[in-house]
């Protein structure tokens, strides 16, 4: 069955029903549309709209090693939530491989009215993550109107967190800011090492913004994420609480629980997936803390009405 069959009559959770192109919206930044009239950004850092660093540490070989290998992951995808119709009568359809499991690749591709032919506008890993009640603080969507980041406030913690969001473009009618969400958190490590009994991160324990040096002992138990200059990308000290190896494409991860923010029972807990390449060796053990850089993603397991 080729992937068009797949799309318009073979397994899968397609759905037909319409969704507009992305408005820009008070609380939604574009940079088609840099003199946004919402609130002052809740985003820090700059917003790059590129996937480079993320496919290395997904795979080996990069953006490469998926690019090579797009036809067998087409070939096994399936269509996965709502279709965007757009004014110039294309539609953009995402693709997912697997349609279940911790980890998968969404693809997106755009069907131009009269053409009867799919073109491949690019894709990303998608991973499962954890539950986290939020409050919508701002939305971007990206050139390309169909990608984008949100910036969101955990209730728990009070701890406001940017990050990539899976299904952008079927999921961005109910950004409305100051409304209530869930996502499933789950970050991809660029670089992972073990804690040292000392480790710089451009601010204390109680304030990570001042200057001076955190240590190892200050942190030990407590999840930190700390802003890098690129939205959604976060240099980390996190513990390990347990670990489970996992399998995508005959590459071997490790999947981390830990805690993105705080301690304790009032923690905000997600994943962390490691690729064995950027382990370089090193297995975490429950009990460790870590330090690195990670790219983190959100996801929602309902589509707007």
């Amino acid at each position: 069955m080729g992937v068009l069959d797949k799309l318009f009559g073979g397994r899968g959770t397609h759905s037909s029903t319409a969704v507009r192109q992305p408005p820009v919206r008070n609380n939604t930044s574009s940079d088609s549309a840099p003199d946004n009239e919402g609130p002052a950004s809740a985003f820090t850092g700059r917003h790059f709209e590129g996937l480079g660093d993320v496919w290395s540490a997904f795979f080996p070989e990069g953006s490469r090693e998926y690019v090579e290998g797009i036809q067998d992951v087409f070939e096994k995808s399936a269509a996965q939530g709502p279709v965007m119709h757009r004014k110039d009568g294309s539609s953009v359809i995402l693709l997912a491989y697997p349609t279940s499991g911790g980890i998968s690749v969404h693809s997106h591709i755009v069907m131009t009215q009269g053409k009867g032919k799919a073109d491949f506008v690019g894709g990303y890993p998608a991973f499962e993550g954890l539950p986290v009640a939020c409050v919508i603080e701002q939305a971007h969507i990206w050139s390309n109107g169909i990608s984008g980041v949100v910036a969101a406030r955990e209730l728990t913690t009070g701890t406001t967190l940017s990050f990539f969001l899976a299904g952008f473009f079927q999921h961005v009618p109910q950004m409305q800011f100051g409304s209530r969400a869930e996502f499933h958190l789950a970050g991809l490590a660029l670089a992972l090492e073990k804690a040292d009994d000392n480790v710089p991160t451009g601010g204390s324990a109680d304030n990570p913004g001042s200057s001076g040096d955190s240590t190892h002992n200050a942190l030990h138990g407590r999840g930190v994420l700390f802003p890098t200059e690129v939205v959604g990308m976060w240099a980390f000290h996190l513990p390990v609480l347990g670990t489970e190896r996992v399998e995508f494409m005959g590459r071997h991860f490790l999947r981390i629980l830990t805690l993105f923010s705080g301690q304790g029972k009032g923690a905000l807990r997600g994943y962390l997936y490691a690729a064995e390449h950027v382990l370089k060796g090193y297995v975490p053990q429950t009990g460790d803390d870590i330090v690195g850089t990670l790219w983190l993603q959100g996801s929602m397991d309902r589509y707007p009405a």
